[in-house]
């Protein structure tokens, strides 16, 4: 076993068999630390023991395994099924991970606190302090936009300032690496705006050096283009707080510690630097998306209305306007925001109005643990509070395409799953003029008190729910749901679709695209590509396509309208696919993961290799990147740089996502498919198990972000497709 570089350090952490993971019928996730006396009268669940690698997790021992020679894809299905069912929690149905990656979140938790003068839990600040120093840079000791990055001063003098915050002395090693780092960066002031604005909260930046984000946009007509409620719901909602905190140009308290800190994470001493000079300095490693010419002087202009003209009346108008659609994004999410950027500026700004002792505030320090996610490596915060919905959908879908779910020993973990399903879509609607569309019968991408609708969540909840209401073996729960509400899912659905001018028949994330692409051209963040509105995705509509052709097949409602929803969104998949037969993905890496999921569309109206020239271009991509060994293995760098570029070595999930295309695409060369199959048998262990080996997802183009069920989910998928289509020849 690898030896982390906290033990390697001698650095404290807790005892992991005092930890519990408690979750909710609703998919709450949050971790308790327990006294010895109650840690002995409560048993951690089989997820627990595995993650934290407790020596007594219940190892399941197949009769065949991939060490004897009878071993075969089947029993590599089977086996791999049976140690995943373990990982679910029974009660409420989900698989919970630690989604980890980006290394920018965790600054709101710690940050928020800090300044609110909140005391972290000691068993907390042990297991941040432990991810943090683990998920440092090998050879320099920074840290990067997310943990495969390489070093940046977003990454580093975020995570620096947190360990400060926590207790670690500027004379640890851990620190004297990472200031050795971010000072041969530049320092500090070449973070990017939202470190910048990070830095200025704490009062180790001053707030003329950081860009504006004027609140006045919320004023604006919302015909207008530039309106943020027509923004990427992201985008919005971190930049509605963030507005606030700007205009407002609030500051913490300066105490002895943050004056240490402002003397370490510079190059020369903090007095001595003109901030107001360094809006736009931004350090070359970190600087993925430059800003246009239009937003510097857009930027430039607003500074000087800013500080020579903009009325007091407008300050108080615009500073009401945006607190008052604060309030609605914690009232539409329970106080969990979208995502834990927005969370902590938001629970930052309640503060600031309310006070740390206000119900408001004491309801965020609830929420917070929802998104608080501890692991082997240590404790941080996740992406989102989780991925519970779109995991359990995947998981049934994938059981029951591998003749699995049906079985007596699986038919628990799908029942839990299922009711899962049926008890997380959306049943009230958003709170009035909160810039939020129809929600009611939609699911997210985690947990119904999330709140926020997500495409390509709803079509495959509504394609595994429909598989479970069809199967006679699970007829004592079909009416968990009813078929009123499936349609209710299948109109949120029809109503995601873009069919007006902008990118035809495609689908987004949460909404239609409701602003012009052009406006990517204000993108302030400088670390992200294509954040201002939503843009069309290639997983999403092939998504959208497999949940309305499966449920075209079981069901009349609409049919009509939806065979033409259906062709259209094929007509952009087809548009969409470049030259080289390849389509760009941008929610998993990359070109393989959506190339896999376009197929597979294209599979669901029939078109196959023989007979469609979309489907036998796209295999033959897929096989041009077949690797030596059989298996396949694409880098985070293809999502970076829009080019193919394979990774050092072949990954499970990746020769799974080939598998699927080719095996459904009916690739004609078995010996393709044969050798990709062997690989995920050798991988598998004696248990049933894959291990982790790579990151598998991305977002906005440069972060990577881990899934850690897909390294079960989708070889089992693989594995039984192969072994229902191959039958007596599979291997």
């Amino acid at each position: 076993m690898t030896v982390l570089y906290s033990e390697e350090l001698g650095l404290e952490k807790t005892d992991p068999t005092l930890w519990r993971l408690r979750t909710d019928l609703l998919g709450r996730e949050t971790w308790e630390y327990l006294p010895n006396i109650e840690a002995a009268k409560d048993p951690q669940s089989t997820f627990t023991q595995w993650l934290l690698q407790d020596e007594n997790f219940p190892f399941p021992t197949p009769e065949i395994t991939s060490e004897d020679d009878k071993f075969t894809a089947e029993n590599a299905c089977h086996n791999g099924a049976s140690f995943f069912k373990l990982l679910q929690e029974p009660e409420s149905g989900i698989f919970p991970c630690q989604y980890k990656g980006p290394m920018f979140m965790t600054i709101g938790y710690v940050a928020v606190n800090y300044i609110a003068g909140v005391q972290i839990p000691d068993h907390e600040r042990k297991e941040i302090i432990r991810y943090i120093v683990n998920t440092a840079h090998p050879v320099d000791g920074g840290w990067g936009l997310h943990s495969v990055d390489k070093s940046t001063v977003f990454g580093t003098v975020l995570n620096y300032v947190i360990l400060r915050l926590l207790g670690i002395p500027n004379d640890h090693v851990v620190c004297e690496r990472a200031r050795k780092t971010l000072h041969r960066l530049g320092g500090a002031i070449g973070a990017p705006h939202w470190g910048k604005s990070w830095l200025s909260l704490l009062n180790l930046y001053k707030w003329e050096g950081v860009n504006p984000a004027p609140p006045e946009t919320w004023l604006l007509p919302y015909s207008l283009p530039i309106h943020p409620g027509r923004w990427w719901v992201h985008t919005r909602a971190v930049y509605l707080p963030l507005s606030y905190l700007s205009l407002t140009r609030f500051q913490c308290e300066l105490n002895p510690l943050l004056e240490e800190i402002r003397q370490e994470i510079y190059t020369k001493p903090f007095e001595k630097i003109d901030f107001s000079k360094h809006r736009n300095t931004v350090c070359g490693v970190d600087l993925y998306y430059p800003h246009s010419k239009f937003l510097d002087v857009a930027n430039d202009a607003i500074v000087f209305y800013e500080n020579y003209v903009r009325p007091t009346f407008i300050f108080k108008k615009s500073k009401e306007r945006v607190y008052d659609l604060i309030k609605k994004e914690i009232e539409n999410t329970d106080s969990l925001c979208i995502a834990p950027v927005n969370q902590a500026f938001c629970a930052l700004v309640t503060y600031i109005e309310e006070g740390a002792h206000s119900m408001a505030f004491e309801k965020f320090q609830y929420r917070f643990k929802d998104a608080l996610f501890h692991g082997p490596q240590g404790m941080t915060v996740m992406g989102t509070n989780g991925v519970q919905t779109w995991d359990c959908a995947f998981a049934i879908q994938y059981f029951f395409m591998s003749n699995l779910a049906e079985l007596p020993e699986f038919y628990d973990t799908i029942a839990a799953a299922y009711k899962f399903l049926c008890r997380s879509q959306f049943d009230t609607e958003c709170v009035p003029d909160s810039f939020r569309d129809k929600r009611v019968g939609a699911w997210g991408f985690s947990t119904k008190t999330q709140g926020y609708t997500v495409s390509d969540c709803t079509a495959e909840s509504i394609k595994a729910i429909i598989m479970v209401r069809s199967s006679p073996v699970f007829k004592d729960i079909h009416n968990e749901i009813s078929d009123e509400r499936l349609y209710q899912g299948v109109d949120i659905l029809l109503g995601l679709q873009n069919t007006g001018s902008f990118e035809y028949g495609s689908f987004a994330t949460y909404e239609k695209i409701k602003a012009p692409l052009f406006m990517e051209k204000l993108n302030p963040a400088e670390v992200f590509g294509n954040i201002m509105v939503e843009y069309p995705y290639v997983e999403c509509t092939d998504s959208s396509v497999l949940g309305l052709t499966y449920f075209h097949k079981h069901y009349d409602y609409k049919k009509d309208q939806i065979s033409k929803r259906i062709k259209i969104a094929i007509d952009y998949l087809k548009a969409s696919q470049q030259v080289d037969g390849s389509w760009y993905g941008c929610w998993g890496i990359c070109f393989t993961y959506a190339g896999m999921f376009a197929i597979e569309a294209l599979h669901s109206i029939g078109e196959s290799y023989t007979n469609s020239e979309y489907v036998r271009k796209g295999c033959e991509f897929l096989v041009s990147k077949q690797m030596d060994d059989g298996g396949w293995g694409e880098s985070m760098k293809s999502s970076e740089l829009h080019n193919y570029v394979n990774s050092d070595k072949s990954l499970v999930v990746q020769t799974a996502w080939s598998l699927i295309a080719l095996i459904l695409a009916d690739y004609p060369n078995k010996d393709v498919i044969d050798r990709g199959i062997t690989l995920l048998k050798k991988r598998q262990t004696k248990h049933g198990e894959w291990k982790f080996e790579s990151v598998e997802g991305v977002f906005n183009h440069s972060c990577a972000i881990e899934y850690p069920s897909y390294r079960f989910l989708f070889p089992i998928k693989a594995l039984g497709l192969y072994t229902k289509k191959y039958k007596h020849s599979a291997i």
